[in-house]
């Protein structure tokens, strides 16, 4: 669902070309978010696996990364950016990483934000 400045919603499906089980695409919701919705930029606040996703298809050209004092220790917490078993040895194509601003905030938590440049002919 996308939400406009004026609160309207708007459906609009990614996955045009299979069933609702079919993994996302990322390119082709970037592309059908523009044609339908003239999006450009767009915050992604997924979970993991949708963050890891558009990483690994060299979609992401921000990180912006709050790290808060806490910890579980638990095995196979969630994590910023996973991966399904079968794309566990697919990397991002990231070339490089820039610190562009941190900011401590209350409570000791620590907000960084990271400029990515992709080492692919499609990214941002």
């Amino acid at each position: 669902m996308v939400t406009n400045n004026v609160g309207h919603h708007r459906h609009v499906d990614s996955r045009l070309d299979g069933p609702k089980s079919a993994p996302l695409d990322p390119k082709l919701t970037l592309e059908t978010l523009h044609r339908e919705l003239g999006v450009k930029r767009l915050l992604l606040e997924g979970g993991g696996g949708a963050n890891g996703t558009f990483l690994r298809a060299g979609l992401v050209d921000e990180i912006s990364l709050a790290v808060c004092p806490a910890v579980d220790g638990a095995k196979g917490a969630p994590s910023v950016f996973d991966s399904p078993e079968q794309d566990s040895e697919l990397r991002a194509p990231i070339a490089a990483m820039s610190l562009e601003s941190s900011e401590v905030l209350d409570g000791g938590t620590v907000w960084l934000r990271y400029r990515v440049r992709n080492d692919t002919p499609d990214s941002l």
